[in-house]
């Protein structure tokens, strides 16, 4: 009989909170239906804040495919959905959610999501996700809201875009209300803001400490600690974990604790995480190399005024770079952050799932290369798909971008 493996122990505290809170939101997933409590399924850049403001409890089936990934339960819910017709070249994060609907599994108790009763949905982060929950929608026979928006790619976000989506989320309301029989309520969603706003700002504050030499942050505790910024948008608990998480980098700061001890290369990671193996970055830290800034896991921050809720949560959802920069925004960015948190290189992830973010990726790293001659690698892989991805080849491909590291110092 083989002995267990002893359990690593977390290097932050605050490693269990999130793990808690992790779990309590998946059981209450679990047991949502039993409660007669109606459950909506959101895409990202959907307003998670509204549900929690009408009592309508909220599932990002994207949010859960990173789960499932990192569980080693991807490449199976991706092929039950191919053999259902669904085409290889869909986004992994859409193939992973229906091979986990038809074969009703997942990482928490065995089974995957609650039922939904309605559906949300933006063309804002992708226009293949209204599609994707129109299927959602005939597969369940429940309503469908798309809330509809006007990219401003490669400009300023402009007045009319604001109130444009502003409006959709006042009509999104309505639909809710028409559907769930849950009221509205102006005060209740006025304080759902403020506990988003709040850890959206101390999320934020944390990612500031990273500009710190030696990072006191490693980007898997950043990419991880997503969790709450995102699915619990609007919650007090999200606010008490930001604020003990914020508490315990602090003090790393202030005692000089650095997240990797032998720091040399000081990188930017472009796009998403591989999130079925986030070993990549423990790989690139024993060669010195640590992630200490990225556009990904602060992207879903921003301020929100508060006295004016629908333009003020859809200045936060319209303005995230991920969906508004073009390349002549996403070199300036690079630059100062290059500046800012003391870069040395940049890191591109070019995902297959993720075509639309992924353009502009050689042109980006080249403009940066050009004006600051600060080197860059990319390689292409899959985000949720484990399938596409190989170990060798990516490792081989960073092995010789810190070689060219080394050169420079």
């Amino acid at each position: 009989m083989s002995e267990k493996k002893p359990v690593k122990k977390k290097r932050l505290k605050t490693a269990e909170k999130l793990g808690e809170l992790m779990k309590d939101y998946y059981t209450e997933s679990a047991m949502i239906k039993s409660q007669k409590k109606p459950v909506a399924w959101l895409t990202s850049v959907a307003p998670v804040e509204i549900c929690y403001a009408m009592d309508v409890f909220p599932v990002y089936p994207e949010n859960y495919a990173t789960i499932c990934a990192a569980r080693k339960l991807s490449a199976e819910f991706c092929e039950a959905a191919e053999a259902k017709g669904y085409s290889t070249d869909l986004c992994s994060y859409a193939l992973n959610n229906f091979g986990s609907i038809y074969l009703n599994k997942g990482p928490f108790m065995g089974q995957g999501l609650p039922e939904p009763d309605l559906l949300i949905a933006t063309e804002h982060a992708c226009l293949s996700m209204a599609k994707w929950w129109e299927a959602l929608s005939r597969h369940f026979d429940v309503p469908l809201y798309v809330v509809d928006s006007s990219l401003p790619v490669g400009e300023d976000v402009a007045s009319y875009q604001i109130k444009y989506f502003a409006d959709q989320l006042e009509e999104l309301v309505e639909f809710i209300e028409k559907h769930t029989g849950n009221k509205f309520d102006m005060k209740r969603f006025k304080e759902v803001l403020r506990y988003s706003d709040q850890a959206s700002s101390l999320f934020l504050e944390i990612a500031e400490f990273r500009k710190t030499v030696p990072s006191p942050v490693s980007p898997i505790e950043m990419f991880t600690n997503m969790f709450p910024l995102v699915t619990l948008a609007g919650k007090k608990e999200a606010v008490e974990f930001y604020k003990e998480l914020r508490d315990e980098i602090k003090d790393l700061v202030d005692r000089g604790v650095p997240a990797v001890p032998n720091e040399k290369y000081r990188l930017i990671w472009d796009l998403f995480p591989v999130w079925y193996n986030l070993k990549l970055f423990p790989y690139m830290e024993e060669k010195g190399g640590v992630v200490v800034a990225d556009v990904y896991a602060t992207a879903f921050g921003g301020s929100i005024d508060i006295s004016r809720p629908f333009e003020g949560l859809a200045e936060r959802y319209v303005g995230n770079p991920l969906l508004s920069y073009g390349i002549g925004e996403y070199i300036e960015l690079y630059k100062q952050m290059i500046k800012d948190f003391h870069v040395d290189g940049i890191v591109f992830h070019s995902n297959r799932s993720c075509r639309m973010a992924s353009m502009g990726q050689y042109e980006v790293k080249q403009g940066i290369y050009n004006d600051l001659g600060i080197p860059g690698v990319v390689f292409e892989t899959d985000f949720v798909d484990p399938r596409s991805y190989s170990d060798e080849q990516v490792k081989d491909t960073l092995d010789s971008f810190f070689e060219i590291l080394e050169t420079r110092k």
